[in-house]
């Protein structure tokens, strides 16, 4: 049996707005969503916006992780079907995320790579992602980028008990080798 080598998929980096994520999820930057909250303290200096809606099964498990420059070849992507995973930088710097939307509800285990996109988010901004949102871990620009991640602790557990990189179906993580599964990897056109 032959092995096909691997294509490469280049899709350009393009900045993240409020229109163009709506298919992945939700933009989280420098203004409160739906000012107006009622909570009647300080009001005169505070402007409350509306619940984030992080969603997850389980503990709630928050943390952070420091991501070093580099723009490798994009080999995995996974979704949370029972999470919307949110990914926030800290600091000054800017972050990348390779995206696809969600398809679960179509039935289709594998991302469409024809909806691919990278979105680049500015310094102190983040992403909410929908349920379901393929997805690869942030990538750093030019400078290290901390990034503040919200997950459940079955996914965290899940992720950590791996002795290797590979595909996986387990706790709240469904994670596919883009080579193995549909023939290519994808790299970021800067």
């Amino acid at each position: 049996m032959t092995n096909s080598p691997t294509k490469t998929l280049k899709i350009t980096v393009i900045d993240a707005t409020q229109e163009n994520i709506k298919p992945y999820g939700h933009l989280l930057g420098d203004d409160v969503s739906k000012p107006g909250l009622g909570i009647p303290f300080y009001q005169e200096r505070v402007l409350e916006g509306e619940n984030i809606d992080f969603t997850y099964r389980g503990t709630a498990t928050f943390r952070t992780a420091k991501i070093l420059p580099g723009y490798p070849p994009i080999v995995w992507l996974e979704r949370h079907l029972h999470m919307t995973q949110m990914f926030i930088a800290l600091g000054q710097s800017p972050f990348i995320m390779v995206l696809a939307p969600p398809n679960h509800t179509h039935g289709e285990n594998l991302p469409d790579l024809n909806q691919v996109q990278a979105l680049r988010f500015p310094p102190g901004h983040g992403l909410l992602l929908h349920l379901g949102t393929w997805h690869d871990f942030p990538i750093a620009c030019d400078r290290p980028v901390v990034i503040l991640t919200a997950n459940s602790d079955e996914v965290v557990t899940a992720l950590s008990q791996m002795q290797s990189p590979g595909e996986m179906n387990q706790g709240d993580v469904y994670k596919i080798s883009l080579p193995k599964r549909l023939g290519y990897e994808i790299q970021l056109d800067i």
